[in-house]
């Protein structure tokens, strides 16, 4: 509000219009999953060394990553504006950007110098940017199309009979996670979440969703000796074509007598875990605070955490203070959940997001011509 010189009435300023407060349940289900993206990646290397360390990864894996990618989702429009195009060139610009930081650190550690597959297969944790980029950009295509969801499902179970895909620009996950994005991207444009039973959950709600969280992890933990059995975690990284899968990772040994069977029961499998997997994303989303917290303004900034968690990770392994530490028994195993949880918090504050915030949100604006920059950062052109 100002006033003019004549000091006549107050006249109103235009201003921009206020954006729309950010949800809570949304940030906080963020940092959630963001804390198990470390900790699964903290016990990676110990996962196979007892039942707890197998349960535990193989119940963060049945969900995580579906989880963080319906949210991606979620939060993805079927556009070509200008915003939508800044937002994706700038995940591929973070992409090369930290691709060129592990060729650094290899080159560095281990006198590795980049192969023939550097940029092809994404490095460690950079695949997710890769699906990412490539989920937006296709997603225009498929919101065109009547049965968008059906034909995600569709590709995630072919995608597994095409020996092909592999970890070439993340081409597997990618269609292999295809269906959480699509159907993120559907909750949100027609409403599914919107109504009651989600946003205020009852008591009895939010019970059923403790409830099959408890008791998928319960299963996992009272079968003896899973990854004997079944090495179901070569199933959850989603990059090996399901041949490979049932030769290398059978269930209790057991081999398909054709290849008809075989392929009937690669989709068994995948479907299984693609539908396990959505019931234990909503069951996570209903249980879920609603209310804002500490935690809400960390879930802000989960890239962070996902891209520089990565190379204390790996140091911690090459080390070996992951295994030192692991060898402390049952309390090693409390120590790396706790550090894992630490190391979330403590690369979610302000401090760490202004020190490193040029090599995870770098302002690409002079990729653009001048007279687009402000439209490509969501401003509206004043003439």
């Amino acid at each position: 509000m100002s006033t003019n010189a004549q000091g006549d009435a107050p006249q109103l300023t235009p201003q921009a219009p206020a954006r729309p407060p950010r949800i809570a349940l949304w940030d906080n289900a963020r940092f959630l999953l963001i804390v198990l993206v470390v900790i699964g990646h903290s016990i990676s290397t110990v996962r196979t060394d007892s039942t707890l360390t197998f349960g535990l990864y193989t119940y963060i894996y049945l969900f995580h990553m579906p989880a963080m990618i319906f949210l991606s989702g979620f939060f993805s429009r079927p556009e070509v504006s200008p915003k939508a195009i800044k937002s994706t060139l700038q995940l591929i610009v973070v992409w090369l950007m930290w691709e060129g930081i592990w060729a650094l650190i290899h080159l560095g550690v281990d006198d590795k110098a980049p192969g023939d597959r550097f940029l092809v297969s994404p490095a460690w944790t950079l695949w997710f940017l890769v699906s990412l980029a490539t989920m937006r950009i296709l997603l225009p295509y498929l919101a065109m199309l009547r049965r968008p969801l059906l034909l995600a499902v569709v590709l995630a179970l072919v995608s597994g009979l095409v020996p092909a895909m592999g970890t070439e620009f993340s081409a597997a996950r990618t269609l292999s996670f295809m269906p959480f994005f699509v159907a993120g991207w559907l909750a949100s444009s027609r409403g599914w979440l919107t109504h009651d039973w989600f946003t205020k959950p009852t008591a009895r709600v939010r019970a059923a969703g403790w409830g099959l969280l408890v008791a998928i992890g319960c299963l996992l933990a009272f079968i003896p000796n899973l990854y004997e059995v079944w090495r179901v975690d070569t199933w959850l990284t989603w990059r090996d074509d399901d041949a490979w899968l049932l030769r290398n990772a059978p269930i209790d040994e057991w081999h398909a007598p054709s290849e008809a069977a075989g392929m009937a029961t690669g989709l068994g499998i995948t479907l299984l875990l693609l539908v396990i997997a959505t019931a234990m994303t909503l069951a996570l989303l209903l249980v879920v605070p609603r209310g804002h917290s500490r935690i809400t303004r960390w879930g802000t900034r989960t890239l962070f955490v996902y891209l520089l968690h990565a190379p204390i990770i790996w140091t911690l392994r090459e080390t070996g203070a992951i295994d030192a530490i692991y060898g402390l028994g049952l309390g090693g195993v409390a120590l790396l959940l706790t550090l894992s949880i630490a190391l979330a918090v403590l690369l979610s504050t302000n401090l760490v997001a202004r020190v490193t915030r040029p090599f995870i949100e770098p302002r690409i604006t002079w990729l653009f011509p001048r007279d687009r920059q402000g439209v490509a950062n969501g401003q509206k052109s004043g003439r």
